[in-house]
């Protein structure tokens, strides 16, 4: 009798046997109630396997609205109100601690300096982004 391994199912379902083997799988599978079990077993599994999908979320999908309509809008508005407060709280202590008057104009052309760079970047990334023909192309 041909000794049966579950590798030896798996080759068959995946049609890797050659005609003599796949013929002695047959005939074992007819005869053992526990093979045909397995075998239905792996059939089910494979089956299953072939119908995941492992492609990313859709825009239309539940979350997907869910984050556009709630997620994004709530997390700009934090941004933008703690950056508005923190910039305000940090100006009045820069303006309101002593300190020699060239080393607080030197340290804000430096900081409007970055923040003019940052935003000149921001801007061309946006003008790039919107000019991507393939921005809208999902995998």
């Amino acid at each position: 009798m041909f000794d049966m391994t579950p590798e030896d199912l798996m080759r068959y379902l995946d049609g890797e046997l050659s005609p003599e083997e796949r013929r002695r799988v047959e005939v074992a599978v007819e005869t053992s109630t526990e093979l045909s079990r397995e075998l239905a077993l792996y059939r089910a599994m494979k089956e299953d396997f072939q119908g995941l999908s492992f492609s990313p979320t859709r825009p239309g999908d539940t979350w997907s609205r869910v984050n556009r309509r709630l997620t994004r809008p709530v997390g700009w508005a934090l941004l933008i109100v703690g950056t508005a407060v923190w910039a305000l709280y940090g100006g009045y202590v820069y303006t309101t601690t002593p300190g020699v008057l060239v080393e607080k104009l030197a340290t804000g052309a430096v900081v409007i300096g970055v923040l003019l760079l940052l935003a000149s970047v921001i801007w061309e990334q946006y003008q790039a982004w919107l000019a991507d023909p393939y921005r809208d192309v999902h995998r």
